[in-house]
């Protein structure tokens, strides 16, 4: 009964986005160093770069700056996004990418959510896509799940609409749950704690601050989740320098 609702949303989306500043340099990096982890972002807009005026300010480069320096370690990172990405979009596609990474920092949801994707379809395209990184990389490679950012809390909307996207976004949130707590080696990374009357949230167009914030948080679980990984023999990932 709410899919009319939610078309309505994603049509306004789409246009939204269609008009929206996003990077044009490449998306890729490097930060020099020994031992340099290798990771992969798969995601949707704000992996794109929403808003901001280059690639080293979005949340893909946040995050992975944070976890070099947090570790004192190189780090290279590739990505895989479309402003209309979903679960299952990325998981086929993942699964017909041969590629070789230490980590994939999975950052999807805002077109699952107005497309209404059941939470029984994005825990299992979750897991289609855990499988597909790991047969394509290593059979302990390092998933991250991003929580869904709270959408509903970014724009002025109609009440009804409101409550819809965060049941929608609860729903996806707490699969991607369920998938870090069952299967070994998957992260489910929250998203920051905002005050819904904070200025981040009120103006709504500033995205650099949005992009660092979360940067900050999906990179402090990254880190943490790689060096839970480590083997207690090992003093760390393979020089890939």
């Amino acid at each position: 009964m709410f899919r009319p609702l939610l078309k309505v949303s994603w049509i306004a989306y789409r246009v939204e986005v269609a008009g929206s500043l996003f990077p044009s340099d490449p998306p890729e990096g490097t930060v020099d160093g020994r031992n340099a982890y290798r990771m992969l972002f798969i995601g949707d807009t704000a992996a794109s770069g929403l808003g901001v005026l280059n690639h080293g300010l979005a949340v893909v480069s946040q995050t992975a700056r944070f976890v070099a320096r947090e570790h004192s370690v190189g780090c290279s990172w590739t990505t895989m996004t479309d402003t209309e990405l979903t679960m299952a979009r990325a998981a086929r596609q993942l699964a017909e990418t041969p590629v070789e990474v230490d980590a994939v920092v999975v950052v999807l949801g805002v077109p699952d959510v107005l497309q209404g994707t059941s939470a029984t379809t994005w825990r299992n395209e979750l897991v289609a896509l855990t499988t597909a990184a790991r047969r394509n990389t290593r059979p302990d490679c390092l998933i991250v799940v991003a929580a869904v950012p709270p959408m509903h809390h970014f724009r002025p909307l109609p009440r009804m609409v409101k409550r819809i996207l965060s049941l929608q976004i609860s729903r996806l949130n707490d699969a991607s749950l369920s998938v870090a707590e069952s299967i070994p080696g998957v992260t489910y990374s929250p998203f920051p704690s905002v005050d819904p009357g904070s200025p981040f949230i009120r103006e709504s167009r500033n995205w650099k601050s949005a992009h660092s914030l979360w940067g900050k948080t999906l990179g402090a679980s990254t880190a943490l989740a790689l060096s839970a990984q480590r083997r207690p023999e090992s003093p760390g990932p393979s020089d890939h320098n």
